[in-house]
């Protein structure tokens, strides 16, 4: 009886599956082989299913960010409503540089932006570089950096970088990119970016593309105290050298070399320049205070057309130019920081000493070269920095002193003498992390004397401010909504030869701004 039923269960399972009738041992194997199939099947399916169980269940992830463990149940884990919990900011962050660091990319970006009207029409700025850029100053800058790693293993690694920046406009409704030069985008940086290649110094950064070394910016003044501008170069960053870190760079800067007649012509002819840059830092010299040595020589590498036209006298003659300086850095305890520069440059480095609105000290003016350079020096000393006074105050300065000796000057000419004075400050009252009300106000002074010619240059500015805040710092906290009225006043002008709207001297406005970097 039990044969009979086995051999029915068999042929009922079987059916039609087989063409023509099997004996009931050709019928047992087949089958046989079928159960070894849906075993294996099943096995694979319990397979996947531990595998998503183990997704669902806490796993701890370490070695990110600081070490800090995430636990994934957090992520996941049921407010007493049934709905998702808030997962807490630290391990968001936490688990947000570990998928940065898994993927290697990151994006990085700075961005301006307001508006704003005056009492005469249009608001306009005025000497940012010496009355200060907070409450004066009326496009929208952007800086937007992605960097991919494309490289790691066994302690090297290789990151490609590129940097796009630029203005836009916030005078009209479009746009557009050159739209009356006022929309404006560049590439500054498209390089590759190495550590661990080097086995003299396996921690330091080499570099080869368009970049140059970083630019140290006095903030309040929006000009760089130092920078190389580069067309293309190589570099290493960061290499440990006894008490300091070393970092080099040999850059490529052409310059459009002008006949002497400019700016009644536009004859030029393209010059090739190189820099070597040149920076010794982090210093040691006391607690919470270290310092910098710094130095840059640009020389132009002139083609026999162009040496020809500077013999004849056709074009301007692109001399050598130095810059060396020193910088000393101090971070308080209480919060803030102070940093000293002096430097001293020749030839057309010095001749930006001498500039009001942009004093960066640059091998051409822009990417043009021209003027009469005598081998005249300049000298600066430059104070910026904040700290706080009370514990509900905080107070941001920026100070310079600039004096040169028979310098070309972009504003005056040939043999130019001068000096100059610019002092900002900022106080502000903290109500708490989110909310400052303060003041900011500027004065500046320069003359210039030029082959028994004087001209003079004089100002000042007032700001009020209302800003809402993510901390207390005036200068490293971002991002951060401003709300003025600034009253700027042009006393002297004989040297930039300004006016406002209406041709007046000074102006008032009110405005908003937002900034912020990420």
């Amino acid at each position: 009886m039990k044969k009979s039923l086995l051999v029915l269960l068999i042929s009922a399972a079987c059916g039609n599956a087989w063409g023509q009738p099997l004996s009931v041992e050709e019928r047992l194997a087949q089958l046989e082989k079928k159960l070894e199939e849906n075993a294996r099947e099943l096995s694979q399916t319990k397979a996947e299913l531990n595998k998503y169980k183990q997704m669902t269940t806490p796993v701890s992830i370490t070695g990110v960010a600081n070490n800090q463990e995430i636990n994934k149940s957090e992520i996941n884990r049921k407010n007493t409503n049934g709905s998702t919990a808030e997962t807490t900011p630290q391990t968001l962050k936490a688990l947000s540089d570990f998928v940065k660091e898994d993927m290697g990319f990151s994006f990085t970006g700075y961005l301006r932006s307001g508006w704003g009207t005056g009492n005469h029409g249009s608001p306009k700025e005025y000497a940012i570089g010496s009355l200060g850029r907070f409450g004066n100053e009326y496009s929208s800058w952007f800086d937007l950096q992605f960097k991919q790693r494309v490289y790691a293993q066994d302690g090297k690694s290789a990151h490609a970088v590129v940097t796009l920046d630029g203005n836009v406009g916030e005078q009209y409704g479009t746009a557009w990119f050159d739209k009356d030069s006022e929309n404006l985008l560049q590439f500054s940086d498209i390089y590759l970016t190495t550590t661990g290649f080097l086995p003299f110094a396996p921690d330091a950064s080499l570099w080869i593309g368009k970049h140059n070394l970083p630019k140290y910016e006095i903030q309040m003044l929006d000009w760089k105290s130092h920078l190389t501008d580069s067309g293309a170069g190589v570099g290493i960053e960061n290499w440990q050298v006894g008490a300091g870190k070393l970092s080099m760079a040999l850059v490529r800067q052409d310059l459009n070399a002008h006949a002497v007649n400019y700016p009644a012509t536009q004859d030029a002819m393209q010059v090739n320049t190189n820099t070597v840059d040149i920076r010794y830092k982090e210093i040691p010299v006391a607690s919470n205070t270290t310092a910098e040595l710094l130095g840059r020589y640009s020389r132009a590498n002139k083609s026999d057309s162009y040496q020809n036209s500077e013999d004849n006298g056709s074009h301007f003659s692109v001399k050598d130019a130095w810059l060396a300086g020193a910088v000393l850095r101090h971070r308080f305890d209480a919060g803030g920081f102070e940093e000293l520069t002096v430097q001293a440059a020749d030839n057309s480095l010095a001749s930006g000493f001498a500039l009001i609105s942009n004093a960066s000290p640059g091998y051409g003016n822009g990417d043009n070269y021209y003027g009469k350079h005598t081998y005249g020096k300049a000298l600066r000393v430059i104070s910026q920095g904040e700290f706080y006074p009370a514990s509900s105050v905080v107070l941001a300065h920026a100070l310079a002193w600039s004096a040169g000796n028979d310098i070309y000057s972009y504003d005056t000419g040939a043999h130019t003498d001068f000096q100059s004075y610019r002092a900002v400050v900022r106080p502000a009252w903290i109500w708490n992390n989110g909310n400052q009300t303060g003041m900011e106000l500027a004065w500046f002074k320069q003359t210039n004397q030029q082959q028994g010619n004087a001209y003079a240059e004089k100002g000042y500015k007032a700001t009020l401010f209302h800003a809402l805040k993510v901390d207390t710092s005036l200068l490293q906290s971002r991002p951060e909504l401003r709300f003025y009225t600034t009253y700027i006043r042009a006393q002297d002008n004989e040297i930039s030869q300004f006016r406002f709207a209406d041709r007046k001297k000074d102006q008032l406005t009110i405005g908003a701004q937002a900034e912020v970097w990420w």
